[in-house]
């Protein structure tokens, strides 16, 4: 099945109410201030008919292919997603406006998903949920707020993942296509975590956190934890647990990563022994796949020494900040081969 694309005329209308402009080649390319960095010089480019942009001093702003080291496609939807602070789907709907179906612009649900959402009870988040933004207890929140911030999530990352709270309580939800399929909360004190009640029919093995942010046919990074994905960022979904599901498997084809996957799962036992049965099921699925494992740095907190074993805790228990963790990452990303998992072996052996 082909996928509508954006057309000339829906790029050029948004790119026209939302910026002052310039053009040139009779109208063929858009030129803006780049909106990311103070621009006054019209730097930045954008091509309506081929949905694509780019700034001749450098494409910083969308980021790099971690497997490549190669800058991300620039393009024009992505422009818009990181420019609104939005999911890919939201970005879509501010180009297409509202009265426009986006559905064919879309990779459409599975059939199971939406027999599914036809037959199993809505879903809502636990009952006194509130937007951190904009709640009503601001005392609360403000201690929410602060703790998300010692993990590495900026105000502008609340927004975007639309984090609410419940009292203590931080509460997660999962989209898909803007519906709310799922959550997850932890409590701030006693770092118990809650989901919805069984009878709803799904589980967290039905969803990846994250979807609704993933530009589709692009890469995709997997992460165990909400957490990691967070510090992980751009283009990474968390699983919420170290083996793949066969549903998550279904969802990582809606996405369609035809860059590859990077695992990145914790580095103890139980993460790099999921290497082994989620590159069988993705490779098998004819998806190229990475992995890449943060690195084994010694700590001491509160009086105590340890281990950094996941993406977060290189934030939280080392002290390295945003740019250090990705670098990180990018350094230790290795290609799935026989002789890396031999390799693999031998280190869960040991």
């Amino acid at each position: 099945m082909r996928y509508k694309k954006l057309s000339n005329k829906k790029i050029v209308a948004w790119v026209e109410q939302n910026f002052e402009y310039k053009t040139r080649r009779d109208g063929e390319e858009y030129l803006i201030n780049n909106p990311f960095d103070g621009d006054t010089g019209f730097h930045f480019n954008i091509s309506p008919d081929k949905g694509i942009c780019n700034d001749w001093r450098g494409n910083e702003w969308v980021g790099v292919n971690p497997k490549t080291g190669k800058r991300n496609k620039c393009s024009f939807l992505k422009f818009v997603q990181l420019y609104l602070n939005c999911s890919y789907t939201n970005a879509l709907r501010a180009v297409l406006g509202a009265t426009e179906d986006i559905g064919s612009y879309l990779r459409p649900r599975s059939q199971d998903d939406a027999i599914k959402s036809e037959e199993e009870p809505s879903l809502c988040l636990p009952d006194g949920s509130e937007r951190l933004v904009d709640s009503k207890d601001v005392k609360v929140a403000k201690i929410i707020v602060n703790w998300l911030a010692q993990r590495g999530l900026s105000e502008e990352d609340i927004k975007l993942y639309d984090i609410h709270h419940r009292g203590l309580e931080g509460v997660w939800p999962y989209y898909e296509y803007d519906e709310l399929v799922y959550w997850q909360s932890r409590s701030r004190i006693n770092k118990m975590f809650m989901f919805p009640d069984s009878s709803v029919g799904v589980s967290k093995g039905d969803f990846l956190y994250g979807f609704d942010l993933i530009e589709p046919a692009s890469y995709l990074t997997i992460t165990e934890a909400i957490f990691d994905a967070h510090t992980l960022g751009d283009q990474t979904v968390a699983s919420g647990g170290a083996a793949l599901t066969k549903n998550q498997i279904k969802k990582i084809r809606l996405l369609g990563p035809k860059d590859g996957v990077v695992l990145a799962p914790d580095n103890d036992k139980a993460g790099v022994k999921s290497i082994f049965s989620n590159y069988k099921l993705l490779n098998s699925n004819n998806l190229k796949v990475y992995y890449s494992l943060p690195p084994e740095i010694e700590f001491t907190k509160n009086g105590e020494r340890g281990v950094a074993k996941d993406w977060n805790e290189l934030h939280t228990h080392v002290g390295m900040n945003h740019r250090e963790i990705l670098q990180s990452f990018e350094n230790n990303i290795k290609a799935i081969n026989q002789r890396e998992l031999v390799r693999l072996r031998s280190e869960v052996s040991r």
